[in-house]
């Protein structure tokens, strides 16, 4: 599997060296050849020459430019590739012939992230999840496995000060939710840069519905990566990167203060790799799904 590069420090410089990509920061510098890479994710500043650019384009590895949490600034992506086009077309029949099997693939992947984040036993669900024969009843069965993950989320609290009673967003009713809501949309936002990278339509989804902007397909692929950033959130109260103080609740709302974000981020980073392996692991399956 190809490696994504993620650069999230400040003051980094992106250069060509021959076939390779040469990365240099205040503290290191390194060069990585071409033939390795699927995609560049760029978060915060960085300088990137016309070079590196141009080499990019012409072996189609996409860059990615975001800020430091994540949210998308711009893409610079090489020409319309027949492999593109090809991968779109096939998410659409997916979308309109094995919907309910994507479906329930994305629901077995998250149960099996559940199990082994949380050392928890779900067979039962899992037999469910074979059994239903309708989006409503995999719904069903993927807020089943979502209930379980809580439970244990909330048995990880104790000795924290902090309570967690159910899972509350639009706003976020607690100093938890808030938190949760945060990492979430950290997650979601690299959900979404790694669709782009790999030709991907972000809007063609199987388990959420498409609402206004939102990138439905971004969601579904969150759902796979859930159960760790749930409990990296629990490890943030746990050890007290995150504590009741690092809220405030403005109209009704609590929010992370600044000083907090920082803190999150830092840890959120080194993260990031490791999150996209089950959801490589996922495209890469849908790639491969018989329509």
């Amino acid at each position: 599997m190809k490696q994504t590069i993620i650069i999230y420090s400040h003051f980094v410089e992106i250069t060509r060296k021959s076939d390779r990509v040469c990365i240099e920061t205040p503290k290191l510098k390194s060069e990585l050849p071409l033939p390795n890479i699927d995609g560049i994710l760029v978060f915060g500043k960085a300088k990137l020459t016309s070079e590196v650019i141009s080499l990019c384009m012409k072996h189609n590895v996409p860059i990615l430019l975001l800020t430091q949490y994540g949210t998308l600034k711009g893409l610079i992506l090489p020409p319309p590739q027949s492999e593109t086009i090809s991968k779109r077309i096939k998410q659409f029949s997916l979308y309109y012939f094995k919907k309910l099997e994507i479906a329930r693939l994305i629901v077995q992947r998250k149960c099996d992230e559940v199990e082994a984040t949380f050392h928890l036993e779900l067979s039962n669900l899992k037999e469910s999840l074979k059994k239903a024969n309708d989006l409503n009843q995999i719904l069903g069965v993927e807020g089943s496995i979502s209930k379980a993950m809580f439970e244990s989320f909330e048995r990880l609290l104790s000795g924290t000060g902090f309570k967690f009673e159910e899972r509350t967003y639009y706003p976020p009713k607690d100093e938890v939710n808030a938190l949760l809501s945060f990492v979430y949309t950290l997650g979601y936002n690299l959900a979404l840069c790694l669709i782009l990278l790999k030709g991907f339509d972000p809007y063609i989804s199987f388990l959420h519905v498409k609402r206004g902007s939102h990138a439905s397909f971004a969601s579904d692929l969150v759902e796979i990566i859930r159960p760790q950033l749930t409990l990296f959130c629990a490890k943030l109260l746990q050890d007290g990167t995150v504590s009741m103080g690092d809220f405030h609740k403005e109209q009704g709302v609590y929010l992370l203060k600044k000083q907090a974000v920082r803190r999150v981020l830092e840890r959120f980073n080194p993260l990031k790799e490791e999150l996209l392996v089950p959801m490589k692991l996922f495209l890469s399956d849908l790639e491969s799904f018989e329509v």
